[in-house]
Formats: C-alpha cells, structure tokens, sequence
C-alpha cells in the first residue's frame, strides 16, 4: 500500500558519509524518532501520526552539508525538526550531526523538503 501525500508521516534524513555501521544507524534514526515525537506529543499532527500507526519512512543525503540544506528548507517551511548530533562513544565524533527527523506532518507538506531524496 503506498502512502499518500494527505497522510500523517514522520521523515528520517540520514547522512551516508559517516561509515556508520548498521546498528549505528538504526541507533541514530531511533534517537531521531524518540526526539521528536518528544517534541510534537499534544499537537494535533502528533495525534494524527500516533492514530495512522506512526508512519516513518528513513531517506538519505550524501554529507553534512545536504542534511544542512535539507533542515535550513524544513524549517523556513515551518516543519518540526530535529537534529541529531552523536555523544561520541563509538563510531563517530562527539557533535556529529549524523541525521534529522522532520515531522510528524502531512505528506504534501513534506513532499516539497523531501520528496526529491531517495530511501536509505
């Protein structure tokens, strides 16, 4: 079943030039997840997200910089954003943003910052 663009999503941007192994990665887009449904718990685009099942779909972008331009457009856009920047204890330095999360909201708010990403 694809998802439409009406539908309540929480977006997953992870770099891909880190080397992150894949539990590290699949640490960062829980980190990512948890912070932001912390963040949006009582709006009413939490509520709608929680109801459809807490929809996530993870895509990728290349370095630092695209995640950079990628959160700069969500939040002129007025999406919720977070970024994760790692605590250091493996594989990567203290501070490095390795991903964000951007939602939970509608698909067709999202489609204009994301759409043009691939999945991870």
């Amino acid at each position: 079943m694809s998802a439409t663009l009406g539908e309540f999503r929480l977006i997953i941007v992870m770099r891909t030039d880190l080397g992150m192994g894949k539990g590290k990665i699949a640490a960062q887009a829980a980190h990512a997840a948890v912070a932001a449904a912390m963040r949006n718990q009582g709006t009413a685009a939490f509520a709608d997200w929680w109801r459809a099942g807490q929809p996530k779909v993870v895509l990728k972008v290349p370095d630092e910089d695209t995640l950079g331009l990628v959160v700069g457009a969500a939040e002129e856009a007025g999406l919720p954003v977070e970024v994760i920047h790692d605590a250091g204890r493996t594989q990567v330095a203290a501070g490095t943003p390795t991903c964000c999360a951007i939602g939970p909201a509608r698909g067709d708010a999202l489609h204009p910052v994301t759409g043009g990403l691939s999945l991870l």
